[in-house]
């Protein structure tokens, strides 16, 4: 991970030694929105150094998490109080037992993104492809609508134990790459940072590798039949409803997003497919 250098004096950030989970499902904008968290503490002076193997595992380029423990959670813990500030991590999965319990004891805060299944089974087929062509495994065992649907089922169950949390703030695909200052603003209000959004994002965007992939608005329109337009949003009603066109009134002060328990799947389906 890059990271970058700064001659500030030591400060005090007023979230103290907190650990920032950037979660998101897959194809969503997810390492965007983690360089936007990340990269505003940095320019602020709250340096983001690589965890080691026993706090999060072996990493060589970003903090990025699978699984945690209580032991690595504890370390994790060790290493803020030393920092003295928050450190972000990224993760695809859903929250372990230890990790709720942070959240709960009040040491860590959330943010994840989401965005329109339709988009999502479409920007998973192009990674499945180029994985296929290129005989790497990412996402090559998905080929049709079906197996990214199977997929996601999967993924909003990981989804939907982030967002029962307290202190988890929703990022939407759209508006994160098509409202950017809005959603850095936001970002940066959740991670505690103050000052201007545009040097935020023009090193994020300049410097930061996001995994960028066809950023066209709403592609699902040109790209996918209607039939499959409306048996997706059937499989998935209340995510639309709730996640996607009420989400300008979606809770902003702390309470969690969702009752627990929501279901925002047609039916529960078969959640194996979750990433691990």
């Amino acid at each position: 991970m890059v990271q970058l250098t700064h001659n500030f004096k030591r400060a005090l950030h007023p979230m103290g030694p907190k650990i920032i989970f950037s979660y998101g499902m897959t194809k969503c904008g997810s390492t965007l929105a983690f360089e936007l968290a990340r990269t505003a503490l940095e320019l602020s002076g709250f340096a983001q150094p690589i965890m080691p193997p026993e706090a999060i595992g072996l990493n060589k380029r970003i903090n990025f998490a699978r699984h945690l423990n209580e032991k690595q959670i504890a370390c994790l813990e060790d290493i803020a109080y030393d920092l003295g500030h928050p450190i972000v991590i990224k993760t695809h999965t859903r929250p372990d037992p230890a990790v709720i319990d942070m959240i709960n004891r009040g040491k860590a805060v959330v943010h994840a993104t989401y965005r329109d299944p339709r988009e999502m089974a479409l920007s998973m087929m192009d990674h499945g492809q180029r994985s296929r062509l290129a005989g790497r495994a990412a996402f090559s065992e998905i080929a049709t609508i079906d197996d990214a649907v199977f997929n996601i089922h999967g993924q909003i169950d990981s989804l939907t134990q982030w967002l029962y949390r307290k202190n988890c703030l929703p990022i939407f695909y759209h508006d994160l790459a098509f409202r950017m200052p809005l959603m850095a603003q936001r970002i940066m209000h959740n991670v505690m940072v103050d000052g201007p959004v545009g040097p935020v994002k023009r090193h994020v965007l300049k410097k930061r590798f996001t995994q960028f992939n066809k950023g066209v608005k709403k592609r699902y329109r040109t790209e996918m039949t209607k039939a499959d337009q409306d048996r997706i949003r059937k499989e998935f009603p209340n995510f639309f409803r709730l996640l996607i066109r009420n989400r300008m009134f979606l809770p902003q002060d702390g309470r969690p997003i969702l009752p627990e328990g929501t279901l925002l799947t047609k039916t529960r389906g078969d959640t194996s497919s979750a990433l691990p």
